[in-house]
């Protein structure tokens, strides 16, 4: 393998590590705010259930209040109708009496209905509490994991990058400059092998037999005539 090519190869690796080490940061946090955001729409969730078990609160007390009035009402006319002593009066009393009561009847479905509605409010809100517990504890943990990972990926970082330096000493300036161009316009990896068929490894495409001959000198430095990345003959492995 050509020397150049070979130092690149090491500087790409280096390159490779920390893009997976971004990459992986970068999902961490993803992962923390998807955490995040599902916390706050739980919380969202729990005050707007609170706040229709309030207005439901209060239409339970007014169907209750309204049995009440049924109730006196029934009882009043009842009264009355034990003291009528014509038949057209005490029918004209009993038709309010029925009237009243299936009025009472209605009011207490509704009533009916609406504790119902109320379990069922209760039931939601101690289950999206139970939720956030459970998110936050995770995304406590999480954040606690991220923070030692960065740390230490900082530190692994410093290593790479202070090593990465020690290499670029050895490459040539037009040499390297090709390889960051590379790396910015088509992104990693920008060095690419070709297979002992002659194709290169990045484009599938095959080379014509002069440039394969002068690659296989391994004394060229060469670009891939097709995706311009810099290529070099990997040779099998010998068992």
């Amino acid at each position: 393998m050509n020397e150049q090519v070979a130092y690149m190869i090491e500087v790409q690796n280096i390159d490779l590590g920390m893009e997976k080490i971004e990459l992986d940061e970068k999902k961490n946090l993803k992962e923390i705010t998807g955490i995040e955001n599902a916390i706050y729409n739980k919380d969202d969730l729990v005050r707007q259930l609170e706040k229709e078990a309030k207005e439901l609160e209060k239409s339970i007390k007014l169907n209750e209040l309204n049995i009440a009035s049924f109730d006196e009402k029934i009882n009043k006319f009842s009264e009355v109708q034990k003291q009528i002593k014509t038949n057209k009066e005490f029918n004209a009393m009993q038709k309010s009496i029925k009237n009243n009561s299936e009025l009472k009847s209605a009011e207490e479905d509704r009533l009916l209905t609406s504790m119902n509605q109320q379990d069922e409010f209760s039931v939601q809100i101690k289950t999206a509490k139970e939720d956030i517990e459970k998110l936050s504890a995770s995304l406590a943990e999480k954040k606690k994991r991220f923070e030692k990972e960065i740390i230490k990926n900082n530190k692994l970082k410093d290593d790479m990058i202070a090593k990465r330096t020690e290499l670029i000493k050895n490459i040539k300036d037009e040499y390297f400059n090709i390889y960051e161009s590379i790396k910015k316009s088509k992104k990693l990896p920008a060095i690419i092998s070709v297979n002992k068929s002659g194709t290169c490894t990045g484009c599938f495409r095959i080379l014509p037999p002069q440039q394969l001959n002068e690659l296989l000198s391994e004394k060229v430095f060469m670009q891939c005539p097709i995706c311009n990345r810099i290529i070099y003959f990997k040779k099998d492995r010998i068992l």
